[in-house]
This record gives structure tokens, sequence and C-alpha cells, in this order.
């Protein structure tokens, strides 16, 4: 008995380490910057957080307000253990290279900011808690901004619930064509929303593809029945976007990135550019990301370099990007395309991962 109580003891003293680390790295302190706010020497913060001692009910309560959090909380190691996945499936998406992106990423920076969204890989990986997130995609912005108010997020379930249960090859194509009408523009951004988040699910590959026009092209999946989300990750997002300093905007990704500041930290994850030999997938709006748009964001790319903002960015290892990029450094890494509507288009292809630092 007195073997299994110690072993409990134990296993509490490494989890609410685990749970303190993370939520230091989380709020972006050092040990030492943590010592200072709680008054714990960083000593014993360095054995708390290695599960190496027993903490008193003094030092839980010193740790509780250097973070700003209730005590429950600050004990809840459940949250620490989960991690936030993408609700949509993303042409481009980073989870497949996401150690490697965090590898490189600095260890300390203030705001986060990521002009290029997408479904959201890296930013709901890290979590961080202030952040401004971008994209073109207003439909795709618009389900975000759904998490960042209770009622939105609560018709955005019951939408995407009706989805589901209607769903056939007929009903995707009439809400497919939804964007033809001219009043699509005055629906609701909920309903727009649902909308976008059903597409997703049911169309051909998860793929998000755009004609000349800006309408929605990509073809049935031929799906018998359509899970559009996993509640539990979805109320784990409402949480996020509820207790944390999240912005969501809808703009050009200059006008968003140049509101950065020194000592915050950027990640571009635009669309990539285009190899000469392969069919590169590019359409995420009517507006291509052409050559001009690349020069574009290299040279808001240096102006954040010269302000001393800590920027990175992931793109394809074309010639073209890295004259672009010169003088930075440049890391090539293989990845693995999943999203084309061509299964030939998919499987390995050479990336590069850009810093400033």
């Amino acid at each position: 008995m007195l073997y299994n109580v110690c072993g409990e003891i134990i296993m509490i003293n490494k989890d609410f380490g685990e749970r303190v680390k993370e939520l230091r790295k989380k709020y972006l302190m050092s040990q030492d910057e943590l010592s200072d706010k709680s008054g714990i020497r960083r000593e014993q913060i360095s054995k708390i957080e290695n599960g190496q001692i027993n903490v008193t009910l003094n030092t839980i309560d010193r740790l509780r307000k250097a973070f700003n959090l209730s005590i429950g909380d600050l004990m809840d190691f459940n949250i620490s253990e989960y991690k936030l996945k993408p609700f949509v499936k993303w042409a481009g998406g980073k989870t497949q290279i996401l150690l490697k992106i965090k590898e490189l990423m600095p260890e300390k920076y203030n705001n986060y900011f990521e002009p290029f969204v997408g479904g959201g890989s890296l930013f709901f990986n890290i979590a961080p808690v202030r952040a401004v997130i971008n994209d073109s995609n207003e439909d795709l912005i618009l389900v975000y901004k759904c998490f960042k108010k209770q009622s939105d997020y609560e018709q955005l379930l019951n939408l995407l619930k009706e989805h589901e249960m209607k769903h056939s090859k007929e009903y995707y194509y009439q809400i497919r064509d939804m964007d033809r009408l001219e009043c699509y523009k005055n629906l609701s951004s909920v309903v727009r929303a649902a909308r976008m988040v059903y597409l997703n699910k049911a169309c051909f590959n998860g793929l998000y593809r755009v004609n000349s026009q800006g309408y929605y092209n990509v073809p049935s999946g031929q799906k018998n029945n359509v899970n559009t989300y996993n509640l539990d990750n979805m109320e784990h997002l409402r949480k996020y976007f509820s207790n944390n300093k999240i912005s969501v905007m809808n703009k050009d990704f200059e006008k968003v990135a140049l509101k950065a500041k020194r000592g915050d930290f950027v990640y571009f994850d635009p669309p990539y550019d285009t190899f000469t030999d392969k069919d590169t997938f590019t359409s995420y709006s009517k507006e291509p990301f052409d050559k001009e748009e690349q020069r574009r964001l290299a040279r808001v790319y240096r102006q954040l370099d010269g302000r001393g903002v800590k920027v990175m960015l992931s793109n394809h290892n074309t010639e073209f990007i890295n004259h672009l990029y010169e003088g930075f450094n440049i890391r090539v890494i293989d990845a693995k395309r999943i999203i084309n509507s061509n299964a030939e288009g998919r499987g390995n292809v050479k990336e590069v991962i850009i810093t400033n630092y």
C-alpha cells in the first residue's frame, strides 16, 4: 500500500511539473522570468518542472498568481494533454512537418502573427496566448470568428448537424452553388461558415479551389455519410479562443504583417511558388498568387527584418524563391503533398523554411 501511495505521489509531481513547464512556455516565460513573477527560486522551479519535489500550497498559490490562473485551471492536467487540431483539411497544411517547423521557431517572442493561416496546423499546435491570424478566404475566416462568440458557435454546430442529415450528392451541389446567387453575400456569417466546413468535408479530397470568377468548383467526394466536426476538438477550440487574446482578420497579408513590432514573430505560409515541371495548386482565390505577389511578400519580409521582427517563411524549393531570400537562413526539407486533384501530383517535394534569425 505504501508503495502505491508513493507511486501516485510521484506521478502527481510529474504531471504537475509538466503542467507548470507547458504553461511557462505558453506564456513565453523563461525560468528566470517565472522566478521573478512568483518569488520562487529558479532552481526550485527547475525541480518542480522535473517532478523532483513535493510542492506546498503556498508554492501552488504563487504559481497560479504568476500565470494569472485559478487554482483549478493550474491543476487541470487534462488541459495540457490536449492538442488543438484544425477544423478543416487544407491544401498546404503543415501537420506533417510541424516538428521541423517548431524546431526552427524562436524560443521567445511577444505576439504571434500568421497572415496566411489557412487550416491553422501550426497555429493550433502551438496555441499562442496572443496572436493575429489572417486569411484572404473570407468564408474560412468566418469559421474562425464563430469560435469567438458562444451564440455563433452554437449555431454553427446546429447548422453542421443539419448539413450532415441532409447530405447527398444532389444536396452537395445545391450547397456548393450557393455562391453563384446574388444574395450570397447577404447571408449570415454563420450560414456561410457552416457551408464552408460542410463543403470541405464532403468535397473531393478536402480541396478548396475556386474558378476565375471566385466560385467554388470542387466536385463531390461521393460520400454516403459526412462527419463535419469532432465535438471534443470544437469545444477545446471554443475555450481556446475565449481564454486568449486572438485577433481574426480578413485583409491583405501586407496590412496584417506590417502590424508586427520588434520582438514579435511572423510565420508566412503563402500559396507556394510553382515548379516549372509540375502542376502546382495555387487556386485558393480568384486572384492568383503569382511571381509578382511572391516579390511583394519578399519585400514585406525584408521590411519586417529591418524592424527587428522575427520572421519565418515556408515555400517550395525553387530557384526563384532562393534568389528572393538570398542572405537569409534557407533550410531545405522533404515534405509530402497530400492534396491534389490528380493523384500523380501527390508525393514528396522539396520545401524551404527561411528564417531571419
